[in-house]
């Protein structure tokens, strides 16, 4: 009769601490060359540039790409922050106001 019965029986889980999770190949990689582009950006852009004039479509698609990631990230959002005075006043429009009356000259003054 005791054998028709299901029994319950309950399992207690150890408690452990939560593993980290691994990185995959990948995501190391991409850690790994953005270190390095932040580190060295000027000589690889520099790098990158100089096979895009020579033909090589993989230098330029590279390149743009690190563009987008720059532009998105708003890397250069804090540089037009920053504006001399020379600059505003070339953008300036240019003054209209009235002119001084010009003097004589002691050349005209003469004739």
């Amino acid at each position: 009769m005791n054998a028709a019965k299901p029994k319950l029986v309950a399992i207690k889980k150890k408690a452990t601490a939560p593993k980290p999770k691994r990185k995959r190949g990948a995501a190391k990689m991409r850690e790994a060359a953005d270190k390095i582009v932040g580190r060295d950006c000027k000589p690889i852009v520099e790098a990158l540039s100089s096979n895009c004039k020579k033909g090589q479509m993989l230098s330029a698609k590279f390149l743009y790409g690190l563009a987008q990631l720059a532009e998105a990230s708003g890397e250069g959002d804090s540089a037009r922050k920053f504006r001399s005075n020379a600059t505003e006043w070339a953008n300036s429009p240019e003054w209209k106001g009235d002119l001084e009356p010009e003097t004589p000259t002691e050349e005209e003054d003469a004739d």
